[in-house]
Order: C-alpha cells, then sequence, then structure tokens
C-alpha cells in the first residue's frame, strides 16, 4: 500500500512537469490532468499531503523498506525533471523502478533475495519499455519534438535490434529463477506458459495500436490472460505441493 502511495505521488508530479506535452500527445491527452478532469491545484494539494505520509510510515515499518521508498521517489523524481531526456536511461530508470518494488516485496516478506526473479523483473520491464518506446514513434510519426524530445533519439531499428536480446535475457533468467530459487524444484513447468505470454504479447504489438498501454492488452486479449490464469493456477499448486 505504502508503495502504492509513492508511485501515486510520482505519477501525478511527472503528469504536472509533462502537462503540456501530454496535451499535444494523442494518446496521454486524455489523462487526467491533461484533459482538465483533474485541476493542477488539486493534484498538487494531493502530492503535498499524500508523498510525506508515506515517507514516514516507510521509515516507521522498516528502515531499509524506508530507504529504498525514498531511493525509488528521488530516482523518479529525478527521471521527471531531467533522467527522461537521456536515451535509453529513461528507460533503465523505469526498470530499476520496478526492481525496486520487487525488492521491497521481499524484504516486507522476510524472503532471501532472489537474484533471478528481480533480474527476470528487469528484463521483462525493460523489454516492455523499450516496445513501449517503439509504439510511441509509430504512433507520432515525425511529431516527437512536439510532445516527447527524447523519442527522436530513438529509431525502429535501434529497438528492432534491442528486443530479441532483451527477449532472450528474459527467458534465460526466468529459467534460472525457476530452477534455482523457486521454493518448487517443479516451477520450470511454468516456463513454457511465460514464454507464450512475452510472444504472445510481440504478436499483439504488431497486430494492435495497445503498445503505449501494456496494461490494456492483458485486460483485452483473451490468450494472454487465459495464461496469466493458467500460471497463477500451476504456481499455487506447486506451492502447496499438488504435484508432488
Amino acid at each position: 500500500m505504502l508503495f502504492c502511495g509513492i508511485s501515486s505521488s510520482v505519477y501525478i508530479l511527472n503528469d504536472m512537469v509533462d502537462i503540456e506535452k501530454d496535451r499535444r500527445h494523442p494518446v496521454k491527452k486524455f489523462r487526467p490532468l491533461a484533459s482538465g478532469d483533474i485541476k493542477v491545484s488539486h493534484a498538487l494539494t494531493i502530492l503535498i499531503l499524500l508523498c510525506p505520509c508515506v515517507l514516514v510510515l516507510s521509515f516507521l515499518v522498516n528502515s531499509i523498506f524506508g530507504a529504498i521508498i525514498l531511493i525509488y521517489f528521488i530516482l523518479n523524481v529525478s527521471y521527471s525533471f531531467k533522467l527522461k531526456e537521456f536515451v535509453i536511461i529513461d528507460v533503465l530508470i523505469i526498470s530499476i523502478g520496478f526492481v525496486l518494488r520487487s525488492l521491497s516485496g521481499c524484504l516486507t516478506t522476510g524472503d532471501k533475495i532472489p537474484v533471478w526473479f528481480l533480474l527476470s523483473v528487469a528484463f521483462l520491464t525493460l523489454f516492455l519499455g523499450f516496445n513501449k518506446r517503439k509504439k510511441e514513434i509509430l504512433t507520432l510519426s515525425g511529431q516527437t519534438q512536439n510532445t516527447r524530445k527524447i523519442l527522436s533519439e530513438y529509431s525502429i531499428g535501434l529497438i528492432n535490434e534491442m528486443l530479441p536480446m532483451l527477449t532472450s535475457c528474459t527467458v534465460v533468467a526466468y529459467a534460472c529463477f525457476s530452477i534455482f530459487e523457486a521454493n518448487s524444484r517443479y516451477m520450470i513447468a511454468t516456463l513454457p506458459i511465460a514464454v507464450y505470454g512475452i510472444f504472445r504479447y510481440q504478436y499483439l504489438l504488431s497486430k494492435t495500436d495497445l503498445g503505449e498501454r501494456p496494461e490494456m492488452i492483458v485486460l483485452r486479449d483473451r490468450p494472454i490472460r487465459f495464461a496469466v490464469l493458467l500460471w497463477v493456477i500451476v504456481y499455487i499448486s506447486l506451492q502447496s505441493n499438488l504435484f508432488i
């Protein structure tokens, strides 16, 4: 819940900083601040109230957890004001944010930190991030200077060279997690499901216009929803030792 709070603070701040650019974006113009559904003054009030409360409560829960929350916040504030202007670093910052979220979950539950799982998260979010950049370039088609200047630093060819490597790294990292770090030795059984999900997602990117909103692909595509449900069922079954 605390990470949701600090993430909300970051999203509010980022949307406030980018409000004018978002208004010129064909997709982001529908965001609450850019569209005018929520006033900037109201968003600023929420930010001022929410952010300090989350930071204080995080350190009360656990000093290490609080430090992760603080690092996440500082990193994303830096992203909102400057780091998103640097090619590749912009996507790396987003990926690090998701790794910090996963790391905080491991620390709060007291579990051993699964290095291969964190690498899986890192590579998967890089895969999603660069796919999003690719779709933004195709959507804006020459208007990148008016919305996100950093997009002009990317090219479809460059991203297409990165994606196969990231796909391979994601699959290998997840395979290593399922073999060496998972609680069940049969966790490798979930690997084909994960691979199918990645390939299905890549296929859908070439067929739909949902690349800028990865969550919508998961919500709208029935095969991916089925794959996620199947993964959850197999995972719970393995953790419950139903197959042993």
